[in-house]
This record gives structure tokens, sequence and C-alpha cells, in this order.
């Protein structure tokens, strides 16, 4: 009996090859990359060449790239920094009421921290209304998180007109 997986926006399975290169840089360069002898030296060349590798792809600095251990983490850490690096320009926040749960409880969470959170609502075919969104944004909104394509409905928001 063969699987049919149909979970891909939750977890992909890697390449082979993909695994097989983590696999090495595991047994080979297990090094703390904070630490300085040989082994740590080792292990931070390793994650120092992967931030060049992607950021190269992606034409931007090294210094921009972030290794997290997954959505939910950098979901959290994007929105809690946003929230505390820029709350001096305003504590208002816009998102949607169809957001993945990452999203939603560290809104939840910032407005138990004194942010005030617009939800938008959407439509029968899950997206919101740009119009509704511009007329929620005042000089306090310091921040709109939309999901491009939600991962339950596969509503897909128009963020060209949303931008």
């Amino acid at each position: 009996m063969s699987e049919i997986y149909l979970d891909n926006s939750a977890t992909t399975r890697p390449y082979d090859e993909v695994v097989e290169e983590m696999a090495r840089v595991y047994r080979e360069h297990y090094g703390n990359p904070a630490s300085a002898h040989h082994r740590g030296v080792d292990a931070e060349a390793v994650i120092r060449n992967a931030k060049k590798t992607i950021a190269d792809t992606m034409r931007v600095s090294p210094s921009d790239i972030y290794f997290t251990s997954g959505g939910t983490e950098s979901d959290n850490w994007a929105l809690m920094g946003i929230a505390e690096g820029y709350c001096r320009s305003g504590k208002h926040l816009i998102t949607t009421k169809i957001e993945h749960p990452a999203i939603l409880q560290t809104m939840q969470h910032l407005e138990k921290d004194g942010y005030r959170v617009t939800y938008l609502s959407v439509d029968e075919k899950g997206q919101i209304d740009p119009q509704e969104l511009k007329s929620a944004i005042t000089p306090e909104t310091i921040l709109v998180s939309i999901m491009h394509t939600n991962n339950e409905m596969g509503a897909v928001q128009p963020i060209e007109e949303i931008g």
C-alpha cells in the first residue's frame, strides 16, 4: 500500500541530499559554534558558510540570515521583535482572524502587554477586504501581518493590492 501524503504545508519530506548533508555535518562538525576550541571554530565556519550561500542566493547580506528551529519560533521572534523595536512609534498591530496560531497567540500576548490589535475579517473566499485594511491603519500602526496563503483553507490574499 503506497502512502499519499497531503500535508506538505506543515512538514515536507526533505530531499535525500539534504538529509545526507545534515548527517555529515552532525557527524563531522558537532562543536558548539560559540566555543573557542577547534571543534567550535569549525562549527562556526560551517554556519557562516551556510549563511553566505543562502544570502548569495537571496541577494542579501549574510547578517540578514537567521536560523531558527521552525516557523512558530520565527513568527514569534519577528512579531515580538517588531513590537519591541517600534513601540515608541506606536502600539497598533493588524492581522487577520484566520492567521496561524503562532501569529494569533503572539498577538494575544502582545495585547496583554498593552498593544492594540485589529483582527480583520475575511469573506467567503477567506480573503480580507483591502479597503478594510486601509481603514484600519492609523499613525500608531507599526505592523501589518497577513499570511499570503492560508495553510488550512488555501485562501490566497491579494498581496499586491494589500501592499
